[in-house]
């Protein structure tokens, strides 16, 4: 799924430690906002080895993507921006609580009446709950926050395991139960089955269908599921395990990138995304615009640069950083850490989406990309006061803090 096929990436003392696992269901200037939600207690410095080690092993488990996992010190805090023009993502995130905290006694999601649509999927995936004796990793709740801020749980999941998600649009809940997907309607009480045998691989950018796989031997066959009505329609794309998907077109076209080592296992100059008519009949493809950034640029990382599609209009966007060297007698460890840019490509009409400049990650602060909303990216920041949930606008680069994180959080968010 867009998101549910990026990569899983987990950051410690500012450097990826892994990054480019794939699971197919998938320069700004910031001022002072009016006061912030209330401070998150930064982490003790002699827990993060234990941290590691728990981090270490989801990564190692993990075929699940499209979330971050954070771990935050007292570092100086990069300012906010105000956006005077509510984004799309506003209309989904506003009625988040400033902080966001698991519940104390939590509520399961009610079958018997209507909670509205959902903001987000979360697990805080404590190291404490992690020992290297223990013959798994341990199953943890798992919460969904509605739009008005009300919080249910929803299971327990280890941090390996793909069994939630929510559509582009909040409205439909996807979970796992006896060995199939069933699809709940949070604006009402209808709960679908989906067949047994298919697995999810896409919303669609509209959240009106699925995309379904089926694996027969060694080849797999797509289904379309239509919401709300539960319709199944093949369709007559080919099988793809060398491509990424990253966005279901309104339920008509599905756009995918290839998914292969760059030469020399170095990061690729380009990524031509191909998007294809769901019912094989036509097909077009556009490009990354890497020439947005300053100065020549490479996607980064070299395994499953880190590319995801949605949004509204629908849009593919990738990291990008230059690939500087040091001088000439430099000591290794001397070298900074590269900017890093987001740029996109407007899916329907192939014309730059924008660019956003991230924060670097550096001394334990920085921002990374989560996913896409309506015209806007959604980002995950770490700063002295904990990690914050970040609407970017790429029209200006501005940014708008959604709520604050609790520590350990996994995001799972809309359409992801």
């Amino acid at each position: 799924m867009s998101g549910l096929t990026g990569p899983l990436t987990l950051r410690y003392n500012s450097r990826e430690l892994c990054g480019g696992q794939n699971a197919r269901i998938g320069g700004t200037t910031m001022e002072a906002t009016a006061p912030g939600p209330a401070p998150v207690t930064p982490p003790r410095p002699r827990r993060r080895r234990a941290w590691l080690a728990f981090a270490l092993a989801g990564v190692l488990a993990s075929g699940a993507a499209g979330v971050t996992v954070w771990r935050t010190t007292a570092t100086p805090s990069p300012a906010s921006a105000e956006v005077t023009t509510p984004g799309k993502a506003l209309e989904l995130f506003a009625g988040l609580p400033a902080r966001l905290l698991p519940p104390t006694n939590p509520t399961a999601l009610p079958s018997d009446r209507a909670v509205g649509r959902g903001t987000l999927l979360y697990q805080i995936n404590d190291p404490k709950s992690f020992t290297a004796t223990s013959s798994g990793l341990p199953r943890l709740p798992i919460y969904l926050v509605t739009a008005t801020g009300d919080q249910f749980a929803v299971g327990l999941v280890t941090i390996s395991e793909f069994s939630h998600a929510l559509s582009p649009d909040g409205r439909w809940f996807a979970h796992r139960r006896d060995r199939q997907w069933w699809i709940r309607d949070l604006t009402g009480t209808t709960d679908r089955a989906v067949p047994p045998g298919y697995e999810l691989r896409q919303w669609s950018t509209d959240g009106q269908s699925l995309l379904l796989g089926q694996t027969t031997g060694t080849s797999e066959t797509y289904t379309a599921f239509t919401l709300p009505s539960g319709e199944l329609r093949p369709l007559a794309l080919p099988a793809m395990p060398a491509r990424r998907m990253l966005a279901f077109l309104d339920g008509r076209e599905l756009a995918t990138a290839e998914f292969n080592l760059g030469a020399n296992l170095r990061p690729r100059r380009y990524i031509t995304i191909a998007i294809q008519d769901a019912d094989g009949r036509s097909a077009r493809s556009v490009s990354i615009p890497t020439t947005m950034q300053v100065g020549p640029g490479d996607f980064r990382n070299a395994l499953a640069p880190v590319i995801r599609g949605g949004g509204n209009p629908p849009s593919a966007w990738a990291v990008v950083t230059r690939q500087d060297q040091a001088p000439t007698g430099q000591p290794k460890k001397a070298q900074s850490e590269a900017p890093w840019t987001m740029v996109g490509v407007d899916l329907r009409s192939g014309q730059p989406a924008g660019r956003i400049d991230l924060v670097t990650p550096n001394n334990d602060q920085g921002e990374e990309f989560l996913g896409l909303s309506g015209t806007e990216l959604l980002l995950q920041r770490w700063t002295a006061r904990g990690a914050e949930l970040v609407a970017a606008n790429p029209a200006n680069g501005q940014r708008r803090v959604l709520t604050s994180l609790p520590d350990y959080a996994r995001l799972t968010l809309p359409g992801n």
